[in-house]
């Protein structure tokens, strides 16, 4: 028995097989699975991604001429908007009616989109920062969730502001809770955010190694701190997808009942958001490996 402990005890120090926690081999990589337009070879540094309720996939990635693409579930290029209109790309949603929404982190701005994409609505002030007591004003916009009855919540800490604010559906201010500090409701860098089918928002605070969980009002309900270092998160069904894009460069799948971790991709190059179709295939922005990656179950 201890030779048999022994020589697996080798194998996990060698590599040659994997150790808990490491990368389960239970996705692959689909390679060429877009197809681009003829104004683009490559993608820009994506930094958001999300899918509507058809799969159509919709990408924000910093490439001035398309910096807002759109694509069928086959890869097949559809349209593409937004030319000269963004100053920082930063995370990109669609709502339960297609539409899709962005931030802008560098102008301090929000937008939602048609389908088709015109213009609906703006939130924010292009190039005027607030504070975390402001109303109209942002100065770290990084991400936001868009509520079963059309509520917004914002993220508005990559930068100076450590909140998260609450709109209505026309872009109203209801508030905002937050604020600087590690305790409880706090932040530093809420960098991400998301919401689960019951309401619940789930918010990356990037700094504080932690994904904080409030109810819709605002009202810290738990945390969990074993996820590395939360970049982009996103909820399907059950489950919550959280990209790590320091040099843990990795992907976690997390039961939403119990925080629990029960797959791991490895190998990532700084990614920032995730999103998931239909199917299973999940679609990982790189902001530095200037890349979407499809992954699919084996």
């Amino acid at each position: 028995m201890h030779r048999i402990l022994f020589v697996i005890s080798l194998m996990l120090a060698l590599g040659v097989v994997p150790a808990a926690g490491q990368d389960t081999g239970h996705y692959r990589v689909v390679e060429n699975w877009v197809q681009f337009p003829p104004e683009v070879t490559k993608w820009g540094s994506a930094t958001g991604v999300d899918v509507d309720s058809h799969d159509n996939l919709y990408v924000f990635h910093r490439n001035d001429a398309m910096p807002i693409m759109a694509f069928d579930r086959n890869g097949k290029f559809v349209r593409a908007w937004g030319k000269g209109m963004f100053t920082t790309t930063h995370f990109l949603r669609t709502d339960r009616d297609g539409n899709v929404w962005v931030t802008d982190r560098g102008a301090m701005t929000a937008y939602k989109f048609a389908p088709d994409g015109k213009l609906l609505l703006t939130i924010g002030q292009k190039a005027v920062k607030g504070d975390n007591e402001s109303k109209e004003a942002y100065n770290g916009m990084a991400d936001l969730a868009v509520a079963k009855n059309g509520d917004i919540y914002i993220a508005d800490g990559e930068g100076p502001n450590t909140r998260v604010v609450k709109l209505s559906k026309d872009g109203t201010f209801i508030k905002w809770w937050g604020g600087k500090g590690t305790g409880p409701g706090q932040f530093d860098v809420p960098h991400s955010i998301t919401m689960d089918g019951k309401g619940r928002v789930y918010v990356a605070d990037r700094s504080n190694n932690r994904v904080q969980i409030f109810d819709k009002d605002g009202k810290f309900l738990s945390q969990w701190t074993h996820l590395g270092v939360p970049w982009g998160i996103t909820v399907k069904d059950d489950l919550m997808y959280l990209v790590d894009g320091t040099e843990n460069n990795c992907l976690l799948i997390v039961q939403l009942k119990d925080g629990k971790v029960i797959d791991r991709v490895e190998g990532l190059s700084n990614a920032t958001a995730v999103a998931v179709d239909s199917h299973g295939a999940i679609y990982i922005g790189e902001v530095n490996g200037t890349n979407v990656k499809k992954l699919v179950k084996k």
